[in-house]
This record gives structure tokens, sequence and C-alpha cells, in this order.
């Protein structure tokens, strides 16, 4: 399924430094707490990630809410492609998989 993406705001591990914000990216970066845990779940520290990028995933349907979740572009020191998280509206990690050269045992690899 194809989405609409709004790119919000790019995160630097490990300081968590942000780039200034509009009130829509604030909201998407509001997730940002959930990804760092779930980065850490995947035994993922500072060393490993590069960047962070938080993207609002937009419904492309006309029925339903506009705004389906968040989407969070882990890139990683050590491939060249990106963990992605994806998140429901109230942050809650539903998927993780790899794109490109990532693998990352335990995560699904597209």
């Amino acid at each position: 399924m194809m989405f609409r993406r709004l790119a919000a705001a790019a995160l630097l591990l490990p300081t968590l430094a942000l780039a200034p914000a509009t009130a829509s990216a604030q909201m998407t970066l509001a997730c940002a707490p959930q990804a760092e845990e779930a980065l850490q779940a995947l035994q993922l520290g500072g060393d490993a990630v590069r960047t962070i990028r938080f993207e609002r995933m937009l419904n492309p349907a006309e029925r339903g809410p506009d705004f389906l979740g968040v989407r969070a572009w882990v890139s990683l020191t050590s491939c060249s492609g990106f963990l992605v998280i994806d998140m429901t509206r109230s942050c809650f990690v539903r998927q993780s998989y790899t794109r490109g050269s990532c693998a990352i045992e335990g995560v699904t690899r597209y």
C-alpha cells in the first residue's frame, strides 16, 4: 500500500538534538521515545545509528482518519539501507523491518 509521506524532521542519536519543528512535526516527534525504546530492544546503541527521520503516514483513502501513524527511518552505520519502525497514531510500535543491505537478527528484511 502506498502512503503519501510528509517528512517531519531529522533526529540524531545519541544526543537527540531536534531540528526546528512545526506543530505537525512536533506531533510526529512525540513518537521519538518509543522509537528509541525499539532501538534499545534491538540492542542498537548510539554508535550504530547514524540518523533517524520521522514522517507522518497519511491515509490515501477518502474514508477514515487523515493521519494513520508515524514511520521512523533509521539510517545505520553498519549498512546501506534503513531500519523502518512503523507506529500507530498513539506511538505503539506496530512493526519493524529493514530495507536495502541492512540485516538485523529477528527483524524481517525486505
